[in-house]
């Protein structure tokens, strides 16, 4: 939803994913509401703006279907910030200050605009486990340089971010830069590689935790402290096939932890084919991807390793213009390695049915 008047714009979003599990309850998988207040611009190439966007999953704030509900706080906030950018397209540049997500977390700056995956890979939730990525404060900066070249850079503050129990409000505690490419845009295809690196001080008393795919059921772990650093890759290619669009994508990320002597890599490589897209039937993608997880530590002997084979689709309902889409998801879990990192050697098969409503069109390719 949009206001205009004159240079002063505000839009609002919002969006609910519903979850059915068909072993346990249903729950809501997310709930956000955002807001970005774009004040008049200062020249041609600059503006002001104010974004925010809370999560209402945390706080039970819907009180399961008429319970009571929960308080907001400053713990609701995914997003937080202030920002100079482009007046019309901040992917061109912008530079912030606050509350905002992680640049090696494959989304843009807001949350609950469209992932680049249906779901994001098991290595990068995992690392959410030692508070690594996800939701940070600090200073975040990007510039295209053209049209085929983007740089990200960073200094945050992953210990105490607005939504932990005890807030810091230092940075320079992480820093992470980013170079995105796209050497090919036109003609419905479409190229993006991305490499970054991310160095993290100062982890204490956390454990990188093995998770199934989709419940994030805990499989085990091992103490992920000291510094981290990060490398990642990432790769995406949209294009048509059999005049229908279609994108292979894939990632791979390696993370070293100092004071735990411990280390972890992994990656997903996942392809989406459009089966159909059209009003009156609706937009029905169809995917497969393969998630793998090595994780080790010097003082255990054996690595324990995690794979799974996820297969779904994503149905945009007819006549809904991409408001409202039904997400249908299997996926098979398997782990092994040793018994001092591996809680669950038998994780087994999980399902999902999720229902999403957005004031946001979901575009998937």
């Amino acid at each position: 939803m949009v206001y205009q008047s004159g240079d002063f714009r505000v839009t609002a979003w919002g969006y609910s994913e519903r979850a059915i599990d068909p072993d346990g309850s249903d729950y809501f998988r997310r709930v956000r509401q955002g807001m970005e207040i774009d004040l008049p611009r200062l020249s041609d190439s600059l503006r002001p703006a104010i974004v925010y966007e809370v999560d209402l999953t945390n706080t039970n704030f819907f009180g399961d279907f008429g319970g009571k509900g929960g308080n907001l706080g400053r713990r609701n906030f995914e997003n937080l910030f202030v920002a100079l950018q482009h007046p019309d397209d901040p992917g061109k540049f912008r530079l912030l200050v606050g509350e905002n997500t992680h640049i090696l977390s494959r989304e843009d700056n807001l949350s609950s605009g469209n992932l680049p995956t249906i779901n994001r890979s098991l290595i990068l939730e995992e690392h959410g486990s030692v508070n690594s990525f996800g939701t940070q404060f600090g200073v975040q900066f990007q510039r295209a340089l053209s049209d085929r070249l983007t740089i990200q850079l960073a200094a945050l503050d992953n210990r105490g971010s607005l939504n932990a129990p005890d807030p810091r409000y230092s940075v320079g505690n992480s820093f992470s830069g980013k170079v995105i490419l796209t050497p090919v845009n036109s003609d419905g295809r479409k190229l993006t590689i991305g490499a970054a690196v991310d160095h993290t001080r100062d982890i204490r008393d956390r454990v990188f935790t093995l998770a199934t795919a989709i419940g994030a059921t805990p499989l085990g772990g091992v103490a992920a402290t000291g510094n981290k650093l990060t490398g990642e890759a990432d790769i995406a290619y949209t294009f048509p096939l059999f005049g229908r669009p279609t994108t292979v994508e894939a990632e791979a990320l390696y993370s070293t932890f100092s004071g735990s002597n411990a280390d972890v890599g992994g990656g997903y490589a996942m392809v989406q084919f459009s089966l159909f897209d059209a009003p009156h039937t609706g937009d029905l993608d169809l995917f497969a991807r393969y998630d793998l997880v090595s994780l080790g530590i010097d003082s255990i002997a054996g690595r324990a390793t995690q794979r799974a084979v996820r297969v779904g689709a994503n149905y945009n309902l007819p006549y809904t213009n991409k408001l409202a889409s039904l997400h249908v998801e299997y996926a098979h879990n398997a782990l092994s390695g040793p018994a001092a990192i591996v809680t669950d050697r038998n994780p087994g098969d999980e399902f999902r049915v999720v229902l999403r409503v957005s004031l946001q069109r979901y575009l998937r390719h």
